[in-house]
């Protein structure tokens, strides 16, 4: 079976975490995998998708074409892979990937929504653009599938989809107290101090000046704490700007893109997630098959919560509240292992449930 899937990049991130790890674990003589990608940049995963015997077809961003040309790009480059199935995973451009598609007389044209966003519509323009997307969306998709309930009414509105679990690796990410002494000893924190960790790309939705300020009130009651934060993004040198300005440079750790996010979630003692939105968090997941205790916004979907060990607070809170949160909480590790898989929240039952829809 030959699947194309369509995303914006393959660089670190939950969009990407998700494809990658059904990359990897899907029975590969029996599914050929190509990723059509919208940027011309060498990726994070792009050597693994060649190593393992993927394939990376690019055409030009649709930031910088017009919407007819980047249909045409995308019809000729679906038509030459001919693939059996079209797995979409581009949010509102999706309605321009099935309808090249449904033009490229691809059976099988399925639409994946990852996030909350469009429920954010608030003006005009976004309104006419949500509009259009769901519009196109709805009528060349044969299959709508989303990572929650939230997630798949924000893009498809009241149409029918499917919930498919964002599956991992669940022993992977067992917590190994060894393990954490030894990432402890490697970045310089003590065994002493409170490590609060934070996994998402630098950007607007993951909300990092507002934990910049939770964490800097955490100080004020817990001085011997640090703040470790993993990934990149457009608001770097932002979100460095206010660390600096805040004085926190020697207490905030910044460590970039990771490939060993599973060893690393061991040195921390507490996930702060305080997302203006999102869909459900691959990271999430992860941590809590770590048994990390975690705090995480309201705005994120309750059906993350598949131990029942998340605490969920608004970010209407001022920074101090979730401040006092953090210090009240037990540090010691949840055990979550049985949970997840009970929950189908392993890879193997993603792709089962994958590869149901696929056929």
């Amino acid at each position: 079976m030959k699947i194309l899937y369509i995303n914006n990049t393959m660089n670190i991130g939950g969009i990407e975490s998700f494809l990658m790890n059904v990359f990897r674990n899907i029975d590969r003589d029996q599914h050929q995998i190509t990723f059509l990608t919208y940027n011309d940049f060498k990726y994070d995963f792009e050597d693994e998708i060649l190593k393992l015997g993927g394939k990376i077809i690019r055409i030009s961003n649709p930031n910088n074409v017009s919407i007819l040309k980047h249909i045409k790009e995308l019809y000729k480059a679906i038509k030459k892979e001919q693939p059996d199935v079209l797995h979409c995973n581009t949010h509102l451009n999706s309605g321009y990937v099935l309808l090249a598609a449904k033009l490229a007389k691809i059976k099988i044209r399925i639409c994946h929504s990852h996030s909350t966003s469009p429920a954010l519509a608030n003006n005009i323009s976004k309104k006419i653009k949500l509009h259009i997307g769901r519009l196109l969306i709805n009528t060349f998709s044969n299959k709508k599938i989303a990572c929650s309930t939230e997630a798949g009414e924000a893009l498809f509105g009241k149409t029918k989809f499917d919930i498919v679990t964002n599956g991992i690796e669940i022993n992977k990410y067992k917590y190994n107290n060894k393990i954490k002494k030894e990432y402890r000893q490697q970045l310089k924190i003590s065994e002493a101090e409170l490590v609060i960790g934070h996994i998402g790309r630098l950007d607007t939705p993951k909300n990092h000046k507002y934990l910049l300020q939770i964490f800097n009130e955490v100080l004020k009651e817990k001085p011997d704490s640090k703040l470790i934060l993993v990934g990149t993004g457009p608001l770097e040198q932002e979100i460095k700007k206010q660390t600096k300005k805040l004085k926190l440079e020697d207490k905030v750790l910044f460590l970039g893109n990771r490939n060993d996010v599973n060893l690393l979630l061991n040195c921390f003692d507490i996930l702060v997630f305080p997302s203006i939105f999102e869909g459900l968090p691959v990271s999430l997941v992860e941590a809590q098959a770590n048994g990390l205790p975690i705090l995480a916004s309201k705005n994120i979907s309750k059906e993350i919560d598949i131990t029942e060990t998340i605490n969920f607070l608004s970010i209407e809170e001022n920074p101090k509240f979730w401040a006092k949160e953090i210090l009240k909480t037990k540090t010691k590790r949840n055990n979550t292992e049985q949970k997840l898989f009970n929950s189908n929240y392993s890879i193997q039952s993603t792709i089962k449930h994958l590869i149901n829809i696929y056929k």
